[in-house]
């Protein structure tokens, strides 16, 4: 399996415009970013690890020339979470990426969602200047934690864009647990069928060459709160981790070719989508 993925990589960097080794290199900075995120241990929402990894990802998108608006989302229990929101380019907004980066409080959670995370930070890179997307990292999805019925980070973002905005999106992916798994899911809320969203993703996971399938879920992660309050979305996920939620979702155990076949389906997506 890791050597056909792999390969899938490499035929997709010739579709994205790039390099093989750029490519490959994609999931390496990504791990290396989820490394630097799960190096600090438990980020619970609204906990200063948590405040710490927002640090890390602001520090890596203003590398790239992007400085965030800060989003502050409160929680039931008191304190705060926070969104980090960043846009590219002007015009209409056509696309959306989002990965939480908060984490249950059983361990440093590196695939849930640091891989996420770092995968966000990677699309981004290999977008550059494209206009119309908007990148977050959210805050307070993990339910378990906050005892809130939503995913809160998203249901922020969600309130922030305005009723055009939410119409103008074409493509909304959540990025959440792309660094382990023997199959590629593209999941949706809707039982009868993909909506948009993840009709984008699956056709883009053919382009470059990656096998990935349909699940409908009934809600559990950011593209819940987007496709009910408007924005058809769709979550991108390697499945099934047997370390999900627990002291063993460490950063040693991700694949990079994993992480590298997410990037480069997201980025084929929001290319379409922005085109």
């Amino acid at each position: 399996m890791l050597v056909r993925i792999v390969a899938c990589a490499c035929a997709a960097a010739l579709l994205a415009g790039g390099s093989a080794a750029r490519v490959d290199q994609a999931g390496v900075r990504a791990k290396q970013t989820v490394r630097a995120i799960a190096g600090l241990g438990p980020r619970v929402a609204g906990s200063t690890n948590e405040l710490r990894a927002a640090h890390v990802v602001r520090a890596r998108f203003e590398r790239l020339g992007r400085t965030p608006v800060v989003q502050r989302v409160r929680l039931p229990r008191g304190g705060f979470s926070r969104n980090l929101v960043f846009r590219s380019g002007g015009g209409p907004l056509r696309a959306i990426v989002v990965a939480h980066l908060d984490g249950v409080s059983a361990g440093p959670a590196a695939n849930d969602n640091g891989s996420g995370v770092g995968a966000l930070v990677e699309v981004a890179r290999e977008l550059g200047k494209t206009s119309g997307v908007l990148y977050a990292a959210l805050g307070a999805e993990e339910q378990v934690m906050t005892g809130s019925s939503l995913h809160l980070g998203s249901a922020r973002l969600l309130r922030s864009l305005s009723g055009a905005e939410r119409r103008s999106v074409r493509v909304a992916l959540s990025l959440d647990m792309v660094g382990w798994g023997p199959e590629l899911n593209v999941r949706g809320i809707e039982v009868r069928g993909p909506n948009r969203s993840a009709r984008a993703a699956l056709a883009a996971a053919r382009s470059i060459g990656v096998r990935a399938t349909y699940l409908p879920d009934r809600g559990l992660s950011d593209h819940e709160e987007l496709t009910r309050g408007g924005v058809p979305a769709a979550w991108i996920e390697w499945r099934w981790d047997p370390c999900w939620h627990s002291a063993c979702d460490r950063v040693g155990r991700l694949d990079t070719a994993k992480l590298s076949a997410a990037i480069l389906l997201t980025v084929r997506a929001v290319r379409v989508a922005t085109s």
